[in-house]
């Protein structure tokens, strides 16, 4: 009689178990965003360009996202603590918001995120672009090196029969075969 499998309770467990923390995650979250609703509100439009960066950074480490996050949370801070030292008050995150002074501070901040991101991003590629040229010019002087004291044979420039050893095509020995 063949064994039957044992169900797989332990990854159900874990997988459902999951879900369910995720799923408190949200709800925490949602009841604390409408508790903290001023607070919320200055976080969400203020943090705007670190989601958008977010979503548009492709790379594995998002170093773009974080650059400009950190930026942009910098920017949002004196506004959230001028909110939360005077009234906690939807009317007050309203008037932070609305204040064209502040949206020009946050988004400011955030942009200098995205310039810090592109000024490293510029350097570590010429830093690395002649790290390799150097790298190169090092080869090619070894591989002179190389061909100075073994011979031309060693440079895989030659032409080679089917056994490896180097064919002469010069007109020189092309007369002097036919011949």
């Amino acid at each position: 009689m063949p064994k039957q499998k044992a169900p797989k309770t332990k990854q159900r467990k874990k997988a459902t178990g999951q879900s369910f923390s995720a799923s408190a995650m949200l709800v925490l979250l949602a009841v604390a965003g409408v508790w903290f609703m001023s607070s919320a509100l200055i976080l969400i439009i203020g943090l705007l360009p670190m989601f958008v960066a977010f979503f548009v950074d492709r790379s594995p480490r998002k170093t773009k996202a974080v650059t400009v996050g950190a930026m942009n949370i910098a920017g949002v801070t004196p506004f959230l603590m001028e909110l939360w030292t005077t009234d906690h008050s939807m009317d007050k995150a309203l008037t932070i918001i609305l204040d064209p002074m502040a949206i020009i501070v946050i988004y400011s901040a955030a942009a200098v995120g995205y310039i810090i991101d592109w000024a490293v991003t510029l350097t570590v590629a010429s830093f690395m672009y002649q790290r390799g040229m150097a790298r190169k010019q090092a080869i090619e002087e070894r591989q002179a090196e190389l061909i100075k004291r073994w011979g031309e044979e060693v440079s895989g420039k030659l032409t080679l029969d089917h056994e490896g050893f180097p064919i002469d095509d010069s007109p020189e020995t092309a007369e002097s075969q036919g011949s």
